[in-house]
């Protein structure tokens, strides 16, 4: 591989004829890519789990490497990705899927005190609200605003006694 271009057509021509591979990385992240249109159309997307394998080749991983290394990979690379529907920031795409859930609850219920245990058409929204709040003081700002313009309540337990002791003092004015 390393004496490809002082070697003599000849050579080169019977090492071709024979499948030789020359670029081994090259090699590898096609049939990598192939792995990944495999679990696609299987699938219907490109979120691979990060420890799926698929026929014994660590798919969540390359996935998971794709991502870490975007900055470094070749536009084509890049391309081909995202021509094919790729996701590289799951996190934000599972954050957004979130909120939009919220936003659906709160179209529905009028408000955005969310249960920690419930689930709206087979997402778990009480888990992801629950995030939320654990969340609040490491979140972006931009997030914590976006939750806040909605209406999110992030004191679940402070907003059920207000709203207790309204009703008690309307109880008790009748």
């Amino acid at each position: 591989r390393t004496q490809k271009d002082s070697m003599s057509p000849e050579r080169k021509q019977r090492l071709d004829d024979i499948g030789f591979v020359w670029d081994t990385l090259s090699k590898l992240w096609e049939e990598s890519f192939s792995k990944l249109l495999k679990f696609k159309e299987r699938e219907g997307h490109c979120k691979v789990p990060s420890n799926f394998k698929l026929e014994g080749f660590k798919l969540g991983l390359w996935v998971a490497n794709q991502r870490t290394h975007k900055d470094k990979m070749s536009p084509k690379r890049k391309k081909r990705l995202d021509e094919v529907g790729f996701t590289w920031g799951v996190l934000a795409e599972a954050w957004e899927e979130g909120f939009n859930k919220l936003l659906q609850f709160k179209e529905l219920k009028g408000h955005c005190k969310v249960p920690s245990i419930l689930k709206l058409e087979g997402y778990n929204l009480g888990t992801w609200g629950s995030t939320q709040r654990t969340q609040k003081d490491s979140m972006s700002p931009e997030r914590k605003q976006r939750l806040d313009d909605i209406g999110f309540v992030w004191d679940t337990l402070s907003k059920l006694w207000e709203e207790s002791f309204s009703k008690l003092l309307k109880f008790k004015e009748r």
